[in-house]
C-alpha cells in the first residue's frame, strides 16, 4: 500500500469535508514517496474559513473534496476533529511548506514560486537557497498577472520542471489556480500558501509562539488587518455553529455500547 493511500485511509470528515489525519512528519513522506514515484499531488490547507466558503462555492467545493492530500491547518478544524474523538494536533500550512523546503533542499529537488508582490518574490530569491543551502529555484513570478498573461506565465514556469510549486495568491484564487493549471507540472506537489511569502521575507510578521501555541494565530491576523473581521466574523460562527450541531446529533459511542449490550 501506497504512503498516500494509507493515509487516505485514515480521513475523517468535518462537517462533510475530508480531512487527512496526519502530522507534519507524516505529510512529508507523502511529499517524498510522491517524489520518488514522479507523481504530482494537490495539497490543501484546511481552516474553518474554507469550509465555510466551499459550501457556499461549488468549484471550491470540488477542489476540496477531489485534492489528493488534506491537511488539518486551522484551529477550528481540529477542533471539530478532537470533539469527535480524533487525537490531532494542527499542522499549520506554513510550518509544513518551511519543513518541504528543506526537504527539497537535501534532496536537490526544484521549487517554483507564484503570488506576493515583486520585491517580496525578489527578496525570496535572494534569501531562500541561503536558508536552505542547495535549494534550486526553477522559476518564480509575483501574483500580480493578469487573466490575459496567465497562461504564457504558466506555460513558462512549467519549462523549469519544478518538484514543489508554492501559489501564495490567498483562498480561494490559489486553489483555483492550482486546480486549472495542476496538469502543466504533473510531478510537482503544488501547495497553497497565503501569505507565508509575505512572512518569510520579513515583509510581515507572525504571531508570537505563545499564540501559535494556543492556536490563536487567527486572532493575531485579525489584530494586524482588521479587514478581515468582516469576512472571518461571519465565518467562525458560522463554523462552530454548525460543528456543535452536528456533534449533537450524533450518537455518543457509549449510547451506542449499551444499545448493543441490551
Amino acid at each position: 500500500m501506497s504512503t498516500l493511500s494509507a493515509t487516505n485511509r485514515a480521513r475523517q470528515q468535518v462537517l462533510g469535508y475530508p480531512v487527512d489525519i496526519v502530522d507534519e512528519l507524516t505529510a512529508l513522506e507523502v511529499f517524498e514517496a510522491a517524489w520518488h514515484q514522479g507523481k504530482g499531488l494537490q495539497v490543501i490547507t484546511l481552516n474553518a474559513e474554507m469550509v465555510v466558503a466551499a459550501q457556499q462555492d461549488q468549484e471550491l467545493d470540488r477542489i476540496v473534496r477531489h485534492a489528493h492530500l488534506i491537511i488539518p491547518d486551522g484551529a477550528g478544524v481540529v477542533w471539530a476533529l478532537r470533539l469527535s474523538g480524533q487525537a490531532i494536533d494542527r499542522v499549520p500550512g506554513i510550518d509544513l511548506a518551511q519543513a518541504a523546503l528543506k526537504r527539497a533542499s537535501t534532496a536537490g529537488r526544484k521549487v517554483t514560486l507564484i503570488g506576493g508582490r515583486p520585491e517580496v518574490l525578489s527578496a525570496l530569491e535572494r534569501l531562500l537557497p541561503k536558508v536552505y543551502p542547495g535549494l534550486l529555484i526553477a522559476g518564480i513570478n509575483h501574483g500580480y498577472f493578469s487573466p490575459s498573461e496567465e497562461e504564457s506565465m504558466v506555460e513558462r514556469l512549467a519549462e523549469g520542471k519544478p518538484d514543489l510549486v508554492l501559489v501564495a495568491l490567498g483562498v480561494p484564487k490559489q486553489e483555483y489556480f492550482i486546480d486549472r493549471w495542476h496538469t502543466f507540472f504533473p510531478r510537482a506537489i503544488m501547495m497553497g500558501v497565503g501569505g507565508s511569502f509575505d512572512i518569510w521575507s520579513g515583509a510581515s510578521t507572525r504571531a508570537p509562539a505563545i499564540m501559535q501555541k494556543f492556536h490563536l494565530e487567527w486572532l493575531y491576523r485579525l489584530m494586524k488587518e482588521p479587514w478581515r473581521w468582516r469576512r472571518m466574523g461571519s465565518a467562525l460562527p458560522k463554523f462552530s455553529f454548525q460543528v456543535i450541531q452536528d456533534f449533537l446529533r450524533k450518537p455518543s459511542k457509549k449510547s451506542f455500547k449499551n444499545s448493543r449490550n441490551k
